[in-house]
């Protein structure tokens, strides 16, 4: 009697069978898909292109086709620093003035792996480029470097170029560039940048609140209220960060 199986148990055991066949089919469908998951992970593990090698890349940079140069130039970050600077150097003399743009402007990063070699090349740039953006590029190069000579080289430059590209890029820069030496052209920027000329504030604004000379407060409050909001929204951020340095 106890052991016997009567209709009542039969029933519940055919009711509940559609139930346990359900979970039954998930549970080899999660399987499935975790399988295939891991069939998929190993296909791309595979097909992720190993590093490319220094002499694969040069012989890119050296290419007829640009757009082999142009790759090259994105390749190069995946070197070693060394061999890095060696293909972005190729790079920085291309025919191609955009190509010449991405290697000097890549150079901002790459220039730690030898500072001196990169500041003659950049310096030359600087003076002969005949592209604006390219001349920009070397320019930001040049702040981030500040090396002996940066800021003379730079303060002349601005003197000289009728470039509002360069200009802006050589004043944006002497804020983290740091030297101090750069509190007098910027203010002179200031004073002297026509209303056609607004990045040129803008910019100026930008490097006293991060140079953190606190005699520049007075002349900065100047333009808290000026009608240009890039340049009074830049002169508050100026004043905040001049305020927040002691006395």
């Amino acid at each position: 009697m106890g052991g016997g199986c009567g209709p009542a148990r039969r029933g519940l055991l055919r009711a509940s069978a559609p139930g346990r066949s359900r979970r039954r089919g998930r549970a080899r469908a999660r399987a499935q898909a975790a399988v295939r998951r891991r069939v998929v992970l190993a296909m791309e593990a595979d097909e992720t292109p190993a590093p490319p090698s220094k002499e694969s890349v040069m012989e890119m940079i050296r290419s007829e086709n640009g757009g082999l140069r142009a790759r090259a130039v994105n390749q190069a970050r995946f070197l070693d620093p060394q061999e890095c600077l060696d293909v972005l150097f190729v790079g920085a003399e291309d025919k191609n003035p955009q190509i010449r743009y991405a290697a000097v402007a890549q150079l901002a990063t790459a220039c730690t792996a030898d500072p001196e070699r990169t500041f003659e090349l950049v310096k030359r740039i600087v003076l002969t480029d005949k592209e604006p953006t390219v001349q920009a590029a070397a320019a930001d190069v040049l702040t981030g470097l500040s090396l002996p000579g940066s800021f003379e080289l730079l303060e002349e430059i601005y003197s000289q170029t009728g470039d509002w590209m360069l200009k802006f890029s050589i004043i944006s820069g002497l804020g983290e560039m740091g030297d101090p030496r750069g509190y007098e052209l910027l203010l002179r920027v200031l004073e002297t940048a026509s209303d056609d000329e607004p990045l040129l504030k803008v910019g100026a604004l930008g490097s006293l609140g991060e140079l953190g000379d606190r005699r520049a407060l007075p002349m900065v409050e100047k333009y808290i209220d000026h009608p240009d909001s890039a340049i009074s929204e830049r002169a508050k951020v100026a004043r905040d960060n001049l305020n927040a340095i002691p006395e």
